[in-house]
């Protein structure tokens, strides 16, 4: 720890450094300071751990400790005085000062407060690497069932490999899944009611499990994989998933909202994880065509003999396509409905799935933004969303909903000005290279000016803001490649300064570059 002595009596100061072993009791030689001034440059360079404040020439005491709080510097201080001041002690007690030494101090008293300090800040340091570790164990747990459920999830992994990427502790043996999705939660459940369900889950589930992976999705919607091992009673706890969930419902006082849970098909190699994961969603999506409230396993489902193929036919597929192309919201509503009136309460949920697949594909291959991440990140949430709805109208209500903003939004980007679309293209194609306002504006041909007040006024963006935009799309994906450092992407991307490159990554994404590449690299 870092220590720093604020004395002006050298006698004292003397007395002081003598007192104790310092390097013993966990602590640096001591920084010393005589006066104000040059104690609160002291800490504000170095943030000392405790800094012990004797009375001061040019300085009231109680002032450098304000100071010090006021520039956010969490340094614990120790007051020391020559006589015992009630006044002083409650001012400094303000600032959550807890300790008033009278000089001379004395030996066993310092090392009492020495010792004190230094437990408080292990156990500070203790409770934040939990805290850290904790917190990058969700993160990587989210990140790997966010890229197994996504669009391109991997095909070739071991076990060996995803415990190494993801810190598992997966074994072989059996892999399931199962997919809650709740309905009609008061808007105070938001991010408190599915947290409190996982960690119940987690209770009954992590004792006979190799590992528990929960995979939160918004404010109502959770999928989990167990893996767990041949001979364990971790199948049959599989049904209590409903029990639990209905005792939380009942508890929190939510009995006008519906669930419905999927359990998937267990599989006993881990190359199957994705699919014991696709059938625990169609399992759960049966409670858009049967009923609410009920549990439903995959494996022993009863279905009819419909398919896909029997519903989307070439010219099916061709009225969502035209729809789309012209941005006509009814027309693509009308192809949606008759895809779906096909589908009774006995058809195999892939078929819903497939029909929301092929309407969204349809949608995103018109409405494509330039982001491609950004592009397949939106293709996943509004498939998620129609996996919560608890029928087909809803399930058609949200799509087309969905459908009408996004070809609102092509509309829109159509409207723009030639020199705007130019101008766009421009800056996405040479965004890693060092461009201006001033570049772009004499690409398209427009004053600097003129440029920069149309730019924003038809894209609601400032160029800065979109060139930024362009560049951390671009870190992303090269972050993902995972075959350049931090360094080189940010050098690649147009920036020159890794900590500037880090901040502005950070505040767009969320995460640091290096946690983004840990993520989903």
């Amino acid at each position: 720890m870092k220590v720093l002595i604020v004395e002006s009596d050298k006698q004292h100061l003397d007395h002081l450094l003598g007192l104790v072993n310092w390097i013993m009791l966990g602590y640096e030689e001591p920084e010393r300071r005589s006066h104000g001034m040059g104690a609160m440059e002291a800490i504000l360079r170095d943030q000392p751990d405790l800094v012990l404040l004797g009375d001061l020439p040019d300085r009231d005491q109680v002032d450098v400790i304000g100071e010090t709080r006021a520039h956010g510097i969490g340094s614990e201080f120790v007051i020391m005085n020559e006589t015992a001041s009630f006044e002083l002690a409650r001012r400094a007690m303000q600032f959550g000062v807890e300790e008033y030494l009278l000089k001379p101090v004395d030996e066993e008293e310092l090392t009492r407060i020495l010792i004190k300090y230094l437990e408080r800040k292990r156990a500070l340091e203790e409770q934040n690497a939990d805290e850290t570790y904790l917190q990058m164990r969700r993160l990587l747990r989210n990140a790997f069932m966010d890229t197994f459920t996504s669009l391109d999830a991997p095909k070739d992994f071991t076990v060996e490999s995803l415990n190494r990427r993801y810190r598992f502790n997966l074994q072989p043996g059996i892999f399931q899944s199962a997919v809650i999705v709740v309905n009609g939660l008061p808007r105070k459940e938001d991010g408190v009611f599915l947290p409190a369900v996982v960690e119940n889950v987690r209770a009954r589930f992590d004792p006979v499990c190799y590992e528990m992976i929960p995979y939160i999705q918004g404010s109502g919607r959770a999928s989990f994989v167990f893996n767990y091992a041949e001979g364990s009673p971790a199948p049959e706890r599989l049904p209590e998933l409903q029990t639990i969930v209905e005792e939380h419902l009942q508890k929190r006082g939510c009995s006008a909202a519906t669930y419905s849970i999927g359990l998937g098909m267990p599989e006993r190699d881990v190359l199957k994880m994705r699919h014991t994961l696709e059938t625990a969603e169609r399992a759960v999506r049966c409670g858009i065509l049967r009923e609410q409230n009920h549990i439903y396993e995959y494996g022993v489902l009863q279905f009819d003999k419909t398919t896909s193929v029997d519903i989307l036919t070439p010219t099916l597929l061709n009225e969502l396509h035209s729809s789309t192309e012209a941005l006509d919201a009814r027309g693509f509503e009308r192809a949606v409905r008759s895809a779906f009136s096909p589908v009774s309460s006995r058809t195999d949920p892939a078929v819903v799935m497939d029909i929301c697949w092929a309407a969204v594909q349809a949608v995103a291959e018109v409405c494509r933004p330039e982001d491609g991440i950004a592009d397949a990140g939106e293709i996943k949430r509004i498939l998620d969303r129609l996996g919560t709805e608890t029928s087909l109208a809803g399930t058609v209500s949200t799509l087309t909903a969905w459908a009408q903003q996004r070809f609102n939004q092509r509309r829109k980007e159509r409207a723009y000005t030639r020199p705007v679309r130019d101008a766009k293209e421009f800056i996405q194609r040479h965004c890693t290279q060092p461009l201006t306002l001033e570049m772009v504006a004499e690409h398209v041909h427009l004053n600097a000016s003129y440029f920069s007040s149309i730019f924003k006024k038809e894209t609601g963006q400032n160029f800065s803001d979109f060139l930024t935009g362009c560049r951390i799309a671009e870190a992303k994906q090269l972050l993902r490649q995972n075959k350049l450092s931090v360094a080189q992407v940010c050098s690649a991307v147009g920036y020159s300064d890794n900590k500037h490159f880090s901040r502005v990554f950070t505040k767009l994404v969320g995460v640091k570059p290096s946690a983004y590449r840990t993520l989903h690299g």
